[in-house]
């Protein structure tokens, strides 16, 4: 049981990793696109909000059925689907919340688009990001305990199992492991969170900007 429950637990961070790695970039580079195109701000996170009113099981059961049962990419995929919302939205609000100071502090000293962008407003926009990794890996933590369903990996199949024996001790011991894998993630990328804020308190702001303020909040999460 001890050797299962940490090869289970090692799949389900290794999913979860490649999962968010994946939702980061893609979430990263969507939220500086939406940032600079209101009309596609619109679109992208009209659609990825979408997304996470779709069940995840009926997700990874389409995922399945495209491509393929037992398929490793499908618990991929579906999760890092999942997980692109928060971070390409605290990217977009990160980025838009950027102090106009500093925008024009930065055009007098005759940056370009691109030199802005890596030196003012991501830097700016990182504790905002951040906050949207953290959300993202959380929930993602939580929903790859589903994919079990179409694919035997992750501690899902222990609560699969379990639930199968219709017995509570076996549910609870199944069932602790994510949970505890949840909170380690949060307590991580908080502190993760924590570090970056106090580095930029060190490193100090550039003369007139100040940091986003914008909202952080996730609404919702796929059942």
């Amino acid at each position: 049981m001890r050797g299962e429950l940490l090869q289970r637990t090692a799949e389900h961070a290794a999913i979860v990793g490649i999962s968010v790695g994946i939702a980061l970039v893609v979430g990263l580079v969507l939220g500086v696109v939406a940032a600079r195109h209101r009309a596609f701000a619109l679109v992208s996170l009209t659609q990825s909000a979408a997304v996470l009113n779709v069940p995840s099981l009926a997700l990874f059961g389409f995922l399945a059925v495209w491509l393929g049962f037992f398929n490793p990419l499908v618990p991929v995929v579906g999760l890092a689907i999942y997980a692109v919302l928060p971070v390409l939205r605290n990217t977009y609000t990160g980025i838009r919340s950027v102090e106009p100071a500093a925008i024009e502090a930065a055009t007098g000293m005759g940056m370009t688009r691109r030199q802005m962008l890596w030196r003012v407003q991501l830097p700016l926009a990182t504790p905002v990001i951040m906050a949207g990794l953290r959300q993202s890996a959380v929930m993602t933590v939580g929903i790859a305990t589903v994919a079990a369903a179409v694919d035997p990996i992750g501690l899902g199949v222990l609560i699969f199992h379990a639930l199968g024996s219709y017995v509570p001790e076996q549910i609870v011991v199944a069932a602790l492991p994510a949970a505890m894998l949840g909170i380690l993630t949060d307590r991580v990328l908080a502190g993760a969170e924590r570090a970056v804020g106090r580095s930029r308190l060190g490193a100090g702001t550039p003369t007139g900007a100040t940091g986003p303020t914008g909202s952080t909040g996730l609404e919702g999460a796929p059942g």
